[in-house]
């Protein structure tokens, strides 16, 4: 079935599964199990199990599938170190058809999803279907097996046919999957659900309008207050001396909550917002404490960096706010089915940043953005870079990156990029495309499988 929604065609291709649903499906479980989350999601019948195969190589993503798909170690078949040995292989996963025949005659219909495992893993597995019983190869299964791969070039699954195995389109709803439960596939769980409305809208984009003058502001104002500085020189002119700083970290927050911010030189458009909501104190200043008491501003599950963290989103963190609020848009669009920023994990994680900002999926297709209001070009590739790695590790081959900066020639960022990881789908949007940044996003995330 089709259907057009503001002039945006989407199938809705759930029902074309429904004659290749099994009963008992062995999903192959790789380094990434996202492929066999989404395949478990998709290829059973009601009541139907899945059947995790799995080697000591790969046996943490399989707990977290258990977790996630609810499954005992009965529905296991744990090949100990043989994930190349092609005799453990079959015998394992014969021996477990057997028993399932035994325990549910009236459950026929077995498949076999390989796209995880190893090359070994997925030849051996397709024989042991193939021919169930070692003493009489001749024996097979009757309905035959359901064999499927999942396509991560096309995001199509696809079922083997006699000849040309046939492509189904992957829906969104039956997969019932989050950016929260992506994470914790790959044994992560947030602090703190991620942020999924933008703060201070109107600010956010009177700084994007005005954003020359609230960079120099940052440099005049923001850092001269917060940061960390070193002296560099003294330079005289005419009746003053110009000093050059060299900046640091931000100061320690026992500092930094004391710190204020002149307001001279803002626009006058950006002033008035701030009054609107209270964010100047007296003596026309902006005061970290006032902030902090407003409430207004994200922080960090760590309250003692409060004060770092309100000083980092009016250096650039604003940013990401914005980018959150153009994929908004497009989520409305029904383009997207979540989006979400500022992603916060435990320290036993050992995750100092998470370096893709703001992420949205699609069905199960991950879209990484990774921010900064910065004009450094060696800035903005090393965040591509981190972005890519990061998001490849979450979302797979299918995941999606692209990173939001200030550099005016984002076409060399992604040409140095595209030198050493030739990926095509990665984007890179500059200065020029930020007032039409939700069009320019939505044309990325709808042509990037093209």
């Amino acid at each position: 079935m089709t259907i057009l929604n503001n002039g945006y065609i989407y199938r809705m291709s759930t029902s074309e599964f429904d004659k290749y649903k099994v009963d008992h499906l062995f999903l192959l479980v790789g380094e990434n199990p996202l492929p066999n989350y989404v395949a478990a999601k998709l290829l059973l019948k009601e009541g139907g199990k899945p059947y995790l195969v799995f080697s000591e190589g790969t046996e943490k993503p399989a707990e977290r599938l258990q977790e996630a798909l609810d499954l005992s170690d009965n529905e296991t078949v744990f090949l100990d170190n043989n994930e190349s040995n092609a005799y453990e292989i079959k015998t394992r996963i014969r021996k477990k058809i057997k028993e399932l025949q035994k325990d549910f005659p009236e459950k026929k219909c077995f498949g076999l999803n390989y796209t995880g495992g190893t090359k070994a893993m997925a030849v051996h597995a397709y024989l042991a279907l193939i021919s169930p019983d070692e003493k009489d190869l001749n024996i097979q299964l009757n309905p035959p097996p359901v064999f499927s791969y999942l396509d991560s070039r096309n995001l199509k699954m696809l079922i083997e046919q006699s000849k040309n195995p046939e492509p189904l389109d992957i829906p969104s709803k039956p997969l019932e999957l989050s950016l929260e439960k992506l994470f914790k596939l790959h044994g992560l769980t947030l602090s703190k659900p991620s942020k999924p409305d933008v703060t201070l809208r109107e600010l956010v984009e009177a700084i994007v309008k005005n954003n020359l003058a609230w960079r120099n502001w940052c440099k005049n104002q923001l850092y001269i207050e917060g940061k960390e500085k070193e002296e560099l020189a003294q330079v005289k002119k005419d009746n003053h001396t110009e000093i050059y700083f060299k900046f640091g970290n931000w100061k320690h927050h026992k500092q930094l909550i004391n710190a204020s911010f002149d307001i001279t030189g803002l626009p006058e458009e950006i002033i008035s917002i701030m009054r609107q909501k209270d964010m100047i104190s007296p003596g026309e200043k902006l005061s970290v404490q006032h902030l902090k008491d407003l409430n207004i501003l994200p922080k960090s599950s760590k309250n003692k960096k409060i004060p770092e963290e309100i000083c980092k989103w009016l250096e650039g963190i604003w940013l990401e706010d914005y980018v959150l609020q153009q994929l908004n848009s497009i989520k409305e669009e029904c383009l997207l089915d979540e989006v979400g920023m500022s992603f916060n994990f435990p320290e036993k994680y050992n995750i100092t940043e998470f370096e893709f900002d703001v992420a949205c999926l699609r069905g199960y297709q991950l879209f990484a953005i990774s921010c900064t209001s910065s004009e450094d070009n060696s800035l903005c590739k090393s965040k591509l870079f981190e972005a890519y790695r990061r998001a490849r590790q979450m979302g797979g081959d299918e995941a999606r990156i692209a990173l939001v900066c200030y550099y005016d020639k984002p076409e060399k960022i992604k040409q140095r990029f595209m030198s050493q990881i030739p990926d095509h789908r990665v984007n890179v949007f500059g200065s020029g495309d930020i007032a039409d940044l939700s069009t320019k996003l939505r044309d990325w995330i709808q042509g990037v499988d093209e």
